[in-house]
């Protein structure tokens, strides 16, 4: 049986297109989820590891859909090859990923995407204190509605998990928004 795993990270992103490549491949079950890749403990990708039985071969589109280490990538090759089951990575072509010279393909194409991630965890920081230093707000806007309203609510004697209770927020927030006054 041909099963596929499609992967985007966020949940504005989409998986239909790998989903209707994966369809287009053949694929009889098809596993996919919102997840980031940096973890190898994700719902979707369990589930589609434990359907596979004996035979079966696992279709991705990219092997960054998979793992986003070289570690996690080698071990989910590893529980596959160890269950008998293929792994197909379709941005490898038809290279057979458990066999000597696909496994150090694969290793290597592993290692690209977890340099990849790490790349754009730094642009990322780089942005933020380039934004930091030019003195932009960073993260969300303070909601000035509701903290008047803690305030009014706490000068009206009610207690602070009153508060939270009534306005429907945390005793943390009634508490951070009493303090910023």
């Amino acid at each position: 049986m041909i099963i596929g795993y499609a992967r985007v990270s966020t949940e504005d992103q989409t998986n239909d297109t790998q989903i209707e490549q994966l369809k287009n491949l053949g694929c009889e079950k098809i596993f996919s989820e919102n997840a980031s890749g940096k973890d190898a403990e994700r719902t979707e990708l369990k589930s589609a590891m434990s359907y596979c039985r004996e035979g079966d071969t696992l279709v991705v589109m990219k092997v960054d859909r998979l793992a986003r280490n070289t570690v996690d990538a080698l071990k989910i090759a590893d529980k596959l090859k160890f269950k008998g089951v293929g792994l197909k990575c379709l941005d490898l072509g038809d290279t057979d990923i458990n066999s000597d010279v696909g496994r150090v393909i694969y290793t290597v194409i592993s290692a690209f995407a977890e340099m990849e991630r790490k790349r754009i965890l730094q642009r990322c920081n780089e942005g933020r204190a380039r934004a930091k230093k030019e003195g932009k707000h960073l993260g969300r806007h303070r909601d000035t509605e509701l903290h008047a309203r803690i305030a009014e609510l706490f000068n009206g004697d009610m207690s602070k998990a009153g508060i939270a209770r009534e306005l429907k927020v945390s005793r943390t927030t009634v508490v951070n928004s009493l303090k910023d006054q």
